[in-house]
């Protein structure tokens, strides 16, 4: 597209330079004939030969390398012109590589970051159910205790009520004994 705008500007301005026409070259030849002419003919006629005034001679010449310099220019602005389209066509392909590569160099953050999160929280619902465990085993345990303490202490229990009737029981006896004694 801009290419074609840049192409488009150029015809344009080589359309809009001044053209010399042929009458005007022919002129341009004439005098420099007709000085020829005069120069050899002059000692024979001497007959003067009209010029065309330098002024316009001038301006041509002006003209001429004028036109001379906008071809050279505008050939030189083609090349330029081509050379930045290629240079933009390439830094464009290179961003959008680039942009290509960012993408997907973000997209493979956003996924490992994503991982990680996991991997987290992972790590935190598995430290919460060891934590868990631990206080069951913890309660377990204790509860264990106290039920071996009950248990000892219903032994205890047993056992000293167990020596409290036996020695009941002697007592009772002693007793009896005695009372059948002093029967």
């Amino acid at each position: 597209m801009a290419k074609e705008v840049l192409t488009n500007e150029i015809e344009q301005e080589v359309e809009a330079v001044p053209v010399i026409s042929s009458e005007e070259n022919e002129q341009k030849d004439t005098p420099a004939q007709e000085t020829e002419s005069v120069v050899t003919d002059a000692p024979e006629s001497k007959t003067k030969v009209k010029r065309a005034p330098r002024k316009t001679v001038e301006k041509e010449a002006v003209v001429i390398e004028e036109v001379e310099e906008q071809e050279k220019t505008e050939e030189v602005e083609e090349a330029v012109s081509s050379e930045i389209e290629e240079e933009a066509v390439e830094e464009n392909e290179d961003k959008s590589k680039k942009k290509s590569k960012k993408m997907k160099e973000k997209e493979k953050k956003q996924v490992a970051e994503k991982k990680e999160k996991l991997k987290k929280k992972k790590a935190a619902v598995a430290k919460r159910k060891e934590k868990a465990k631990d206080k069951k085993k913890e309660k377990a345990k204790k509860a264990k205790l106290k039920a071996k303490a009950k248990k000892k202490d219903k032994a205890k229990k047993a056992k000293d009520k167990a020596k409290a009737k036996k020695i009941a029981k002697k007592k009772a006896k002693r007793t009896k004994a005695k009372k059948n004694k002093k029967k």
